[in-house]
């Protein structure tokens, strides 16, 4: 009887585990309804299995399956094809992005990832796949000027401040020039002592300003000038060159004289007339009509026909 009752019972302990909830560590007997299995522990942990990349690699275990790689230093789980990184920071196909502040970039990298550099006027960074690459490029800042450590990689038209001095750099497709040079101007205009390009200074090479119907080219306020001591400002019409010439210039007086010789002359001819509007002509000091018959002939009126000896003078502005 007493043999019968112990096998009853040891068969109840076999099958009873088969459909029961198993607590392990601190308080046994208190588990969850949804728990099949519990661990519970202030000072001792769970350690799952631990391999190499080559192990964990080499096996392909059921889905859903840990494992914890010593090479990675991180939990994988098999997805049912491959083993996934549960890290964050690690692996190509996590969800998680990485934000790390730190003055150097951080190792264990993720596409994706993002990097601010808090020594580096916090310059933002992400990870793609090979190199930090940084997103605020243009304008780049650092302390002290650029070189291959605070502005690495430079291209044409870059921008960089040194966000010490306040200095504005730009790469020229070879070397880091400062804005903060001396200013320099030619051909008509100057720098004055608060680096500011002004009008003034000496032409070094022929200087053409084009104008226009619309476009025009004015000069306001001019003192008042004299013709007896101030020059006039001429215009080549060929070439359109400024030039200056005394005022007295401005109109000449040229006086020809010839004698008549022969009796009725009306004609005369071998002059040099430059205006047809401003000749007057006299016959023994008077004066009388006459026709420009061309720049070098005149006609005088029938009425003031010459004798021999008579004179002609020939007065002419221009």
């Amino acid at each position: 009887m007493e043999r019968k009752l112990l096998f009853s019972l040891i068969l109840i302990f076999l099958l009873t585990p088969i459909f029961a909830q198993v607590k392990i560590g601190n308080n046994p007997s208190s588990i969850h309804l949804n728990s099949i299995l519990e661990l519970e522990s202030s000072d001792k942990v769970l350690v799952i299995s631990r391999m190499t990349d080559t192990q964990m690699n080499t096996i392909q275990p059921l889905q859903g399956a840990l494992v914890f790689n010593t090479d990675q230093n991180c939990v994988f789980m098999y997805d049912g094809a491959s083993w996934v990184s549960l890290c964050n920071g690690s692996g190509n196909t996590r969800e998680a992005i990485k934000v790390t502040t730190s003055a150097t970039p951080p190792s264990d990298n993720g596409i994706g990832d993002f990097w601010i550099n808090d020594t580096l006027n916090n310059k933002t960074h992400i990870w793609d796949g090979s190199n930090w690459i940084a997103i605020d490029n243009n304008p780049r800042r650092g302390n002290g000027i650029p070189d291959t450590v605070t502005a690495p990689n430079p291209t044409s038209g870059d921008v960089y401040v040194d966000s010490t001095t306040g200095i504005i750099y730009a790469y020229n497709g070879t070397a880091w020039v400062t804005s903060n040079g001396t200013a320099s101007a030619n051909n008509g205009l100057l720098v004055n002592a608060n680096n500011t390009f002004q009008l003034g200074g000496v032409l070094i090479q022929p200087t053409v300003i084009e104008t226009d119907a619309t476009n025009t080219l004015a000069i306001s306020g001019l003192q008042n000038g004299g013709v007896t001591t101030d020059d006039i400002v001429t215009v080549d019409r060929t070439t359109g060159v400024l030039k200056r010439a005394p005022a007295s210039n401005l109109l000449r007086e040229e006086v020809t004289k010839i004698i008549a010789d022969t009796n009725g002359q009306v004609t005369f001819t071998g002059l040099t007339l430059y205006t047809t509007d401003k000749i007057n002509v006299f016959r023994n000091g008077v004066r009388i009509d006459f026709t420009l018959v061309n720049p070098t002939t005149i006609t005088i009126e029938p009425d003031a026909a010459c004798y021999v000896g008579d004179e002609i003078r020939i007065v002419q502005l221009y």
